[in-house]
C-alpha cells in the first residue's frame, strides 16, 4: 500500500498517550465545575459530554504508535479493531434488548454517537491491551 493513499492511517507519537490520558477525567471535572456554576444541564448532557470526550482519549490511544512498531503489533492491532468492533454489535445488541425489557422500546436518549464511539474505541483498547498481555506472558 502506498504511503499517499487514503488508506494509510499514520499513527501518532507514543507522545500523544499522555495527553489522551487527561481526556479520562477533565470531562468529569468539567461537568461538575457546571453543576456548580448553576449551568442548567441536564444528566443526559452530562453523560454525553463525558461519553465523548472519553471516546477521544481511547481514540487517540488506539491510534498512538507502541515504542516499537512491527509487524506483530500491527497484527494486534488489526485484530483490536476486529474485536472491537464484534464487541460492538453484541454491546449496542445487548443495550438494546436490555431498553426494550424496560422502557418497551428499542430508542432511548442514552443512545448517541458519543456513546458508540466510546464503546467501539474502548473494546479496541481493551483487545489490544489484553493481546499484549498474553503476548508478553508467553
Amino acid at each position: 500500500m502506498k504511503e499517499k493513499s487514503i488508506l494509510h492511517v499514520p499513527l501518532l507519537s507514543p507522545v500523544w498517550k499522555k495527553v489522551a490520558f487527561l481526556f479520562f477525567p477533565l470531562p468529569v471535572l468539567l461537568v461538575i465545575g457546571m453543576a456548580f456554576s448553576r449551568l442548567d444541564i441536564s444528566p443526559d448532557d452530562s453523560a454525553q459530554i463525558i461519553y465523548g470526550f472519553w471516546a477521544i482519549g481511547f481514540g487517540l490511544l488506539n491510534l498512538s504508535r507502541e515504542k516499537e512498531e512491527d509487524e506483530m503489533i500491527k497484527s494486534f492491532r488489526l485484530q483490536a479493531f476486529q474485536t472491537g468492533f464484534y464487541w460492538l454489535i453484541w454491546g449496542l445488541a445487548a443495550i438494546m434488548l436490555i431498553n426494550y425489557v424496560r422502557y418497551g422500546s428499542i430508542v432511548s436518549e442514552i443512545f448517541s454517537a458519543y456513546l458508540v464511539l466510546f464503546l467501539l474505541n474502548a473494546y479496541i483498547y481493551g483487545a489490544f491491551q489484553y493481546q499484549k498481555y498474553i503476548a508478553s506472558k508467553d
